[in-house]
């Protein structure tokens, strides 16, 4: 179901998520890798207990998304869906 204008999670500022590449991933590996990462931008789903869950990052690490936001959202903000393999969670090799 596409989301409507009307829709709350759209009362945030995600204007700058339009068009980006997104890596999908799980909560397990973002709280390990992106502690800082503690929400979806869109509903404020909470990370944290939901580590088998799919979620969605930038690139960039800036936000993380939710599956169903994503689900939501995908056509409106026309995202590109990666394989989340060369996903750099900037972690330096020992």
């Amino acid at each position: 179901m596409a989301a409507e204008k009307e829709d709350w999670r759209l009362l945030n500022d995600v204007e700058h998520l339009k068009e980006m590449e997104l890596n999908p991933t799980d909560g397990e590996e973002i709280a390990g890798c992106a502690p800082d990462l503690k929400n979806c931008v869109f509903c404020f789903e909470k990370v944290e207990g939901s580590p088998y869950q799919l979620w969605f990052v930038p690139g960039d690490l800036s936000c993380c998304i939710c599956e169903k936001c994503y689900s939501d959202f995908k056509d409106t903000f026309r995202w590109k869906k990666l394989d989340g393999w060369d996903l750099d969670w900037g972690q330096s090799e020992l």
